[in-house]
């Protein structure tokens, strides 16, 4: 069972007030109790899907750090970053371990105008 369900890229961008040159990764994320990150769902034509991320894809690294150990902010401080630039996964899909890199894109214009 998902004890929350975040959008942990948008409410960065939101939380941050971030200007049109921050980027996220472009995906909604979920995690459970014991910190299993997954991927919620992947909006079009964002960093995500161009990335080949797909619902159900379980986050295990994000640049090397175990997202276990990662608390919201600090997962929010990983995941945003400069548009263009990358953020390294390693994913569970199904039995396969995947090395992803993201490269980040900017927040849709809608949620950008939010943050101002």
């Amino acid at each position: 069972m998902i004890a929350r369900v975040a959008a942990l890229v948008y409410v960065a961008t939101l939380a941050a007030g971030c200007a049109a040159e921050r980027g996220t990764i472009g995906a909604m994320l979920a995690q459970r109790p014991d910190g299993t990150l997954f991927v919620h769902s992947v909006p079009p034509r964002l960093a995500a899907e161009r990335a080949g991320l797909r619902p159900g894809d379980q986050l295990l690294l994000i640049d090397g750090m175990d997202v276990r150990r990662l608390d919201d902010k600090a997962l929010i401080r990983t995941l945003n970053g400069e548009v263009g630039s990358p953020v390294r996964l390693t994913v569970i899909r199904g039995e396969e371990v995947l090395h992803v890199t993201v490269k980040r894109t900017a927040a849709p214009p809608k949620l950008r105008r939010r943050a101002e």
